[in-house]
């Protein structure tokens, strides 16, 4: 509550800009509804535009990129916009409001008749509509909320469509007498669209039996998201499923609804008590980020993504190069090394990640934060769908849920990565202070000898096992800190010893 109010009582106006993945802002101070009919109104000019079909993305020739993972067709307006909301305050509300700001520029707005995760909102995108708008400030702490803008591939906005939005929005004439037009909002149930189209990609009986046959206990944190009791639904074992924070809570227990170690006390309580046959799953807010746990382990996204990527090679026979956002461990491209297959490094974003994916042949992208992608479905982050793929792997390699890392260290040998998050009291302070540590690059070199890269991040690298990375958070006022080494000890050490060098 204190941060909120620090945050609220800050006089400075926030500009209404896209970050790494839509529009985030603190709920009744840049996030209301004046904020909201500008932004929705930019969105609207911009879907109607000449302009629009002459983006990039709408033209790119698949004779140059025949193995494209997905391919792009323009659609127009009269395909309508998809419009789904979280579990945040008022996000229902919120949404409605866009929905009928849409609706006066005589768009068809196709509205989620219930809360849906953000892949509910981008697969629905992706089969039928010009257009996808989600309510959701994603994992950030309980008092923001956001939107974020899905082309008709189900991905996130290219850089190319953000500036045009953009541009509408700084030219907009305020018009205070649009009128909704009812008639153009149909409300479309996502969920059980969303939830029928797993079942294509996951052998589900083949999961029950290992279940079953090695009495496995699954742990679903859901921090009070919004694919709450979903699991249960796609895999309908009572007595090996256990649920918890599976309700709607807008205060998200008190703490930011983001899968991260800190945030999961009660899911690692409750699989060290049950021991090797037990997993453990958390979702972020939105649905589109993911973190487990084992007796013994985090499974971090830094395992997770090169584990589905040995899945989808090794087991199911996919194809495809990989990709990962930089602060990511490098153990993805230790897999795609171990199969003679390319990895990629891409800047933090999953945008990035998705413009791959219409433009190559990308099996499977993913970065540090938990969101993870592949081809055949949608290029965006899916969570459920990774846990499910995550006990497909189990079942055919036959191993205990605690055997996973180790397994994992056969194919990429073991590293370690490590996460620590600088707070700021605003996003200016924020600025400020990483544009000191840029110009103070000595500084680093007394942590880690290495190549040192200076852009929009910081990065000094020694080699594939050992990294430290810094970079401004695009949507809350942190610097983020990451690094990679070959023991856990080693890899947070880099850590503790920049923060003691930048705190004193």
């Amino acid at each position: 509550m204190k941060k909120y109010m620090s945050l609220l009582n800050n006089s400075t106006k926030t500009e209404i800009k896209f970050g790494t993945d839509g529009w985030r802002a603190v709920i009744s101070k840049d996030f209301n509804f004046d904020n909201l009919t500008k932004l929705a109104s930019a969105i609207a000019l911009f879907i109607k535009s000449n302009e629009r079909k002459n983006i990039e993305v709408y033209n790119i020739d698949y004779n140059n990129y025949p193995n494209a993972s997905y391919k792009v067709n323009y659609r127009d307006y009269s395909y309508g916009v998809a419009v789904g909301y979280d579990f945040r305050f008022m996000s229902e509300v919120y949404a409605k409001h866009v929905s009928e700001i849409l609706s006066a520029f005589e768009i068809p707005v196709y509205l989620s008749s219930y809360n849906c995760s953000t892949p509910a909102l981008s697969l629905a995108t992706y089969k039928n509509y010009c257009a996808g708008i989600m309510i959701t400030a994603s994992h950030n702490p309980y008092y923001y909320n956001g939107l974020k803008y899905k082309a008709e591939y189900g991905g996130s906005s290219t850089p190319e469509m953000t500036k045009l939005i953009e541009y509408y929005l700084a030219n907009l004439t305020i018009n205070n007498n649009l009128k909704p037009n009812y008639n153009l909002i149909k409300e479309i149930d996502f969920n059980s669209i969303y939830l029928n189209e797993l079942l294509k990609f996951i052998d589900i009986e083949r999961i029950k039996n290992y279940i079953l046959k090695n009495n496995i206990l699954i742990v679903i944190d859901y921090m009070y998201g919004v694919l709450a009791n979903s699991f249960r639904e796609v895999i309908n074992l009572e007595s090996n499923i256990v649920e918890i924070n599976n309700y709607r809570n807008p205060y998200f227990g008190g703490k930011s609804p983001e899968p991260i170690p800190s945030n999961l006390k009660d899911l690692e309580n409750l699989v060290n008590m049950v021991g090797d046959n037990a997993i453990g799953f958390a979702f972020d807010g939105d649905g589109d980020r993911i973190f487990a746990r084992t007796k013994d382990y985090w499974i971090t996204p830094h395992e997770i993504l090169p584990i589905l990527a040995l899945h989808l090679i090794k087991n199911k026979k996919w194809d495809g190069k990989l990709v990962r956002t930089m602060p990511t461990s490098t153990k993805l491209k230790r897999i795609g090394d171990h199969f003679n297959t390319q990895t990629i490094e891409v800047p933090v974003g999953f945008k990035y990640i998705a413009d791959l994916f219409i433009k190559d042949n990308i099996l499977i992208g993913g970065e540090e934060s938990g969101g993870i992608g592949f081809k055949n479905h949608i290029p965006e982050r899916d969570s459920l769908l990774n846990s499910l793929f995550i006990l497909e792997f189990l079942s055919y390699e036959n191993i205990k849920p605690n055997q996973l890392i180790n397994y994992l260290h056969n194919f990429t040998k073991e590293s370690y990565c490590y996460r620590y998050d600088y707070h700021f009291e605003s996003i200016e302070q924020q600025q400020e202070y990483f544009n000191k540590l840029k110009s103070n690059i000595d500084l680093l070199k007394t942590i880690l000898e290495g190549e040192i890269e200076v852009k929009d991040y910081i990065r000094v690298k020694k080699d594939d096992y050992n990294w430290l990375m810094l970079r401004p958070s695009g949507t809350e006022p942190l610097i983020r800190i990451y690094s990679e080494a070959n023991t856990f000890n080693q890899a947070k050490n880099l850590i503790d010893s920049l923060l003691n060098k930048i705190k004193t």
